[in-house]
């Protein structure tokens, strides 16, 4: 049986969600009409919110959705967040929140939502960045570091202040290792930060190692 996705806060199912088979999506205008569509449905179900801006009244609104059904799961995608409210979500494993430029991973994340898994919120938004970065192994005294150092070509996913997906075309890194990495920002400005690697998985089709870095200080 499929698993019904409500959509609301934008009028058209996103294209990410037309290859998915396992999911039945509805766009539901008025987030009240939840209600009616939940009160007929037992089985597993998810709520993605659109939302410009993450405001107590909408906190409030589904928290009594998912207390009153708890066959429910929300999602929201949001634009921005208050400190408040990242502080208030940071403490808060009822939901899980994107910022919508995270919106390429929506559909893992729903699955990760319906297996029982905990979607943390990221610190930052993750901007997409088109320049290319170059990475290698850091020099830094603590933690794994590469005796053989190579300088690789990296295809950004996403870029923070903190941290940073990425591709390379060998399979290189492990978790914990220590890297810089150097890139020219949206300014124009060239950049060199050092990182440690959070984790890394081999992407068999594109040939890809894919890595996750936390950055740990900048130059």
């Amino acid at each position: 049986m499929k698993t019904q996705v409500l959509l609301t806060g934008i009028s058209i199912i996103p294209k990410i969600f037309k290859r998915e088979k396992n999911f039945e999506m509805m766009v539901v205008a008025n987030p009240y009409d939840i209600r009616e569509i939940a009160a007929d449905n037992k089985e597993p179900m998810v709520v993605v919110a659109y939302l410009p801006f993450l405001e107590m009244r909408h906190f409030d609104l589904y928290t009594h959705f998912q207390k009153t059904y708890p066959n429910m799961q929300t999602i929201f995608v949001v634009n921005e967040l208050s400190a408040n409210m990242k502080l208030k979500l940071k403490h808060n494993e009822d939901f899980v929140v994107l910022w919508k430029t995270e919106e390429n991973s929506l559909i893992d994340n729903i699955k990760k939502a319906l297996n029982g898994k905990h979607v943390k919120l990221r610190q930052d938004k993750r901007e997409p960045h088109e320049v290319r970065g170059l990475l290698s192994p850091s020099t830094l005294p603590v933690g794994n570091t590469k005796t053989f150092k190579p300088m690789l070509p990296g295809h950004f996913e996403n870029i923070s202040p903190h941290g940073s997906c990425l591709k390379i075309s060998a399979k290189f890194y492990e978790p914990k290792d220590f890297v810089n990495l150097s890139y020219q920002n949206k300014e124009g400005d060239f950049i060199t930060v050092q990182g440690q690697v959070r984790w890394s998985k081999w992407n068999s089709s594109e040939q890809v190692q894919e890595l996750g870095l936390h950055f740990v200080s900048s130059e």
